[in-house]
Formats: C-alpha cells, structure tokens, sequence
C-alpha cells in the first residue's frame, strides 16, 4: 500500500549496497570521520512516487558488558527515484543496542 512502511525485514545484499550508496552522505550528516564498521541489519520499504529505504546499520563492532554483547546503529532514509537515483533524506543516530 502506498505511503505505509513495510514490516522490518531482514537485509540483504541488495540492502548493503544501497547503504554503501549513501555511506559519505550518512558520515557527513552525522558527523562522523569514518565508521569503524558499516553492515545494513533490517530495512523497510515504503512506496511513493519511487521508493524509500528505511536501513538499520550496525556502525562499530560488538562489545561484551556483563556477557551482554552491544552494538551501535544507526537509521538510514534512503530515497530511490524514478530515475534510478539514490539519496540519503535522513540520518539518526539509535546509540547502543543489545
């Protein structure tokens, strides 16, 4: 349906290359020099006149707390056009997650 996002779904190849697409738009947004690690976990697709991406990307390794392991993401808004364009809309930060 239109205008509605799609459930999260697991990221594929095609999903990590459309997050490489926009990777120096994403360090320039956020701030950032460089991402240790740069690897799409789940996306969501949304139709409007093209399609955007909604990408999580895990951006720094693991590392173990109290046998907890965590990890920092962050959310990606990737708009494909109808010419076959892709650009980044948005950029967010989500911190450390289990």
């Amino acid at each position: 349906m239109n205008g509605v996002w799609s459930e999260p779904k697991p990221a594929t190849a095609e999903t990590q290359g459309i997050a490489d697409k926009v990777k120096e738009a994403a360090l320039k947004k956020l701030k950032q020099e460089l991402f240790i690690e740069y690897k799409a976990t789940e996306y969501q697709t949304q139709v409007v006149a093209g399609m955007n991406f909604k990408i999580k990307v895990q951006v720094t390794p693991a590392i173990a707390i109290r046998d907890v392991f965590y990890a920092d993401y962050i959310q990606l808004v990737v708009y494909h056009d109808l010419k076959n364009e892709y650009s980044l809309t948005d950029a967010t930060d989500l911190g450390r997650q289990p």
